[in-house]
């Protein structure tokens, strides 16, 4: 599993934009574009306003593809959920900071498994807060907008905090992921500034031709191997 992680640049489409009567087909076309990961986004309607896939989806999906998923957690109590998550075939699961008082445990759940284990940082949560938890991690995931919103536009100030967190995990083997608003334009300037994992959701599906859409992608972030 630790092959997933190695600060090549991944491509990992945002499965709650998908069309969920057609997921099947769509993941095929995923397959077919050669993507890195699938990011499922589990929400608890508490932690998040919205709601969102559960760990019988996450059983679902992963017996129909060979695509590691990623699957980032927007609940609250978080620890109530990841045995139940790790059961279903979570390869990579990313926490919120601000989600749990046992961020260390959680983590070391996640690890004890032999599965990756993420920080999910929020506009507003500051990169300093991973400081001292690096061991236990292999992403950090930075969120470009505010998690479980409607309709939101790029955060340019995120800019900033990548660099911030590229330079602290400098010299290491932990990935940087970026998700929220994340097209063809946004993704060169988050590359730019050290993140190498791209979850982009309705860039990708609100598009009549997916795998077009991620061609440009891959051509835009210079993917070589898969174009």
């Amino acid at each position: 599993m630790n092959n997933l992680m190695n600060n090549n640049i991944k491509i990992s489409p945002s499965l709650f934009a998908a069309d969920i009567f057609d997921l099947r087909s769509q993941i095929e076309i995923l397959e077919r574009s050669k993507v890195d990961l699938l990011h499922i986004d589990v929400m608890d309607g508490n932690f998040v306003s919205r709601m969102a896939f559960g760990a019988e989806h996450i059983q679902m999906i992963k017996r129909h593809t060979k695509i590691p998923l990623d699957v980032h957690l927007m609940v609250k109590y978080p620890e109530r959920h990841i045995s139940d998550i790790l059961e279903a075939g979570a390869d990579i699961i990313t926490i919120h900071q601000e989600s749990t008082s046992s961020l260390y445990h959680c983590l070391e759940m996640i690890q004890r498994k032999g599965r990756m284990a993420g920080v999910v940082l929020s506009p507003a949560t500051p990169v300093q807060n991973i400081k001292y938890i690096l061991s236990l991690i292999n992403m950090v995931l930075i969120m470009t907008v505010n998690p479980g919103e409607k309709n939101q536009v790029f955060l340019f100030d995120m800019i900033d905090k990548i660099k911030e967190a590229s330079e602290l995990l400098k010299d290491k083997n932990i990935d940087i992921e970026v998700d929220g608003s994340i097209d063809d334009k946004t993704a060169v300037l988050c590359q730019a500034a050290g993140a190498n994992v791209f979850v982009s959701g309705g860039y990708i599906f609100n598009n009549n031709n997916i795998e077009q859409q991620i061609v440009k992608l891959q051509q835009a972030l210079k993917i070589k191997n898969k174009i």
